[in-house]
Parts: structure tokens; C-alpha cells; sequence
């Protein structure tokens, strides 16, 4: 089957803004500049296109394209480029790294219009917004805590905490939202939380050997069947399996991400794609019956990729 992904990227060597490339088979192919933008580090889906962090002479904020990657609205609200975002309904969420804060935005008519910033602390490290029935979750990797916010009123309720040195960075949700499978940056583990009670029921590393605490593990991607996970670790250059039977996890298998930096990773038709940064490259590879990642199928040059979306 023939897919069309994006590529988001650093535009500090060479990127230009948002790439469109075709997956088809497992070959990736026809990379080209979707939409010119400066520091597209993270994408996502909305309604009728494309949307995306980015900078602009007057700032840092979001950026609305439609399908064929004409800028429909831009917005500047903060200094620096957050490094997440994604979509619930007509509302944007965005995390931002530097400033300690996340913040919700609106889509109205095809314009963007903030709706608020919160800031959580600064430094506080904040990697992601996760979404879930009406609580927001921002996992903080310097205060080693997932915060919670009222998703209406945005008023803290509670946190998640982790162990000094943890990190939690990324996380995804089982569908019935009843388990939240998280990935930690600096201490490279994989938690299973409750979301009945938010207590962590499992953890274990996600490289081989146990080794821990190398720093840089980065992205979380889950299968359709919900048996899988797949996490990529930077610093290692590698990619992590892990078998779930009744949410309890199990590395199977550690692999080379086929470059450097895998700094995203995705799903698609029976691949997983890796987003390899500092070797400006996409590798495809097979997902096997086992769940286990085949040799390298494919791989498309793409300048300083870092986020991947189908």
C-alpha cells in the first residue's frame, strides 16, 4: 500500500521545513520540502492538514497547513520552539523543553488562537502533552514527575513521580485508556502505569543487559495489536522491542537503528521507520510475525529528521 508521511526537522544544516515522502511496500522514496518553515521539530494531524512548531521573525509558536502544505495561519507566543505537539479535536496542546511550559491553542475557521500557557517551571524540562479523558499529563524530565492538569479549567491535579535521575519523557496509551506505557529519557526504563490509580506497576531498562542510566532514550510507538512496543535510545543508536502479554513488559529484542540518533521512530503498514537524525536519513524495516524488527528494508536521505507522522 502506498502511504504519504512527513518529516519534521532542525533547519540548522541543511532542512528547509516540513518533508512529504512516500512509503510503499517498505520503500521509501519521493522525499521533498512540504512546507518551508524554520524548526518544524515536531508534527501532527489536524482536521484538514498539517500542523507544526516552528519559528518566526516575531517568535516561537505553531504553524496550520492544509493537505498540500499551504500555510493557512502562524502564530508566535513564546521565545523558543516548543518540541512537541498534537491535536484533540479543534485544540492544540505544546510542550516546550526550554520554558517549562505547555499550552493549548484553538483552531477557529482555520486560524490559530491561543487559549493559554502554563507554566510549570522553568527548566522544567517538559517533553509532551498527553491527553486523557479530561486530564492533561505533561511528563517533566528535570522534576522526574508526569504533571496533571484539569483539562477544562487547567488547574494542577497531581503528579506521577519517578525516581531522582528518571527522566520521563514520552509516553502512549493502551485504547481502552486504562494503561499508559512510558519511556525515561536519562535512566532509559520502560513503566506501565495504572490509569485507574496512577501507580507504576512495572519497570524495566529498555537496552540489553539492563543497562541503565546512558541517557537519550527518545521515542515510544505501540502496535495495532497493542502486543508491541518500540522505543529508540540516541545515544545508543538502537531500537527496543518489547513483548506485552496482560501489561507485562518484556525486552525481546535491541537492534541498530541503521544510523545515527534515531530521535523518532513510526508504524506504519508493517514497518517501523526511523527518523535518523545526525545520519539525515529514514531506514524502513520489516515488522516480523514475532514482533521483532527484520533487516533494513529501505532508507531515504531526509536532512536532520527528528519527528515522523502518517
Amino acid at each position: 500500500m502506498k502511504r504519504k508521511g512527513y518529516a519534521g526537522t532542525y533547519t540548522s544544516a541543511g532542512a528547509q521545513g516540513i518533508y512529504s515522502f512516500v512509503l510503499e511496500d517498505g520503500i521509501l522514496r519521493d522525499a521533498e520540502l512540504f512546507a518551508k518553515i524554520e524548526n518544524p521539530k515536531y508534527v501532527t494531524r489536524w482536521a484538514d492538514g498539517i500542523a507544526s512548531v516552528g519559528d518566526f521573525p516575531n517568535g516561537s509558536g505553531v504553524a496550520l497547513f492544509d493537505e498540500a502544505g499551504n500555510l493557512l495561519d502562524a502564530i508566535s507566543y513564546e521565545d523558543r520552539t516548543s518540541c512537541f505537539i498534537t491535536c484533540d479535536g479543534d485544540r492544540l496542546y505544546t510542550a516546550n523543553y526550554h520554558a517549562g511550559t505547555f499550552s493549548v491553542l484553538q483552531i477557529i475557521n482555520n486560524r490559530l488562537k491561543l487559549v493559554d500557557t502554563v507554566l510549570i517551571r522553568d527548566g522544567a524540562g517538559c517533553h509532551q502533552v498527553l491527553v486523557h479523558d479530561d486530564t492533561i499529563l505533561v511528563p517533566c524530565l528535570f522534576l522526574d514527575r508526569v504533571m496533571m492538569y484539569d483539562k477544562m479549567t487547567l488547574h494542577p491535579k497531581g503528579s506521577i513521580r519517578f525516581d531522582q535521575g528518571t527522566g520521563p519523557r514520552h509516553g502512549v496509551f493502551t485504547k481502552d485508556g486504562k494503561y499508559l506505557y512510558l519511556v525515561s529519557e536519562l535512566s532509559n526504563e520502560l513503566f506501565v502505569i495504572s490509569c485507574d490509580s496512577w501507580k507504576v506497576l512495572y519497570r524495566i531498562p529498555v537496552l540489553a543487559n539492563g543497562e541503565m542510566h546512558v541517557r537519550d532514550t527518545a521515542a515510544i510507538r505501540m502496535s495495532d495489536d497493542e502486543k508491541y512496543l518500540y522505543v529508540s535510545t540516541r545515544t545508543k543508536d538502537v531500537i527496543s522491542v518489547i513483548a506485552l502479554k496482560d501489561h507485562v513488559p518484556v525486552l525481546k529484542q535491541v537492534v541498530s537503528c541503521g544510523g545515527k540518533h534515531p530521535r523518532d521512530i513510526n508504524l506504519c503498514d508493517g514497518y517501523l521507520i526511523s527518523a535518523n537524525r545526525y545520519s539525515n536519513e529514514l531506514v524502513s524495516f520489516p515488522i516480523q510475525e514475532d514482533g521483532t524488527l527484520g533487516k533494513e528494508t529501505s532508507r531515504l536521505h531526509v536532512p536532520e529528521a527528528v519527528s515522523l507522522l502518517f
